[in-house]
């Protein structure tokens, strides 16, 4: 788990859900950023992802290499 308490994992994890809203293409895409900005939002610090929500995040940050993307 992913833990935005730790100072390195929380600039990450704030900056990847940045850079994914920007590269969104996919509903599926649209609907998990803005759950996790939800999340960020009512838990603030507090917040929490799972290894599998990371690396989501990561690849749609990274605008590829997603599953959702090939169908």
């Amino acid at each position: 788990m992913i833990d935005l308490n730790e100072e390195l994992a929380a600039c990450s994890w704030t900056g990847l859900l940045a850079a994914a809203t920007e590269n969104v293409v996919t509903e599926f895409e649209i609907e998990f950023c803005d759950g996790l900005r939800q999340k960020l939002d009512r838990f603030g610090a507090r917040a929490r992802l799972t290894d599998a929500q990371f690396h989501k995040l990561t690849c749609i940050a990274q605008a590829g290499g997603f599953w959702e993307r090939d169908q």
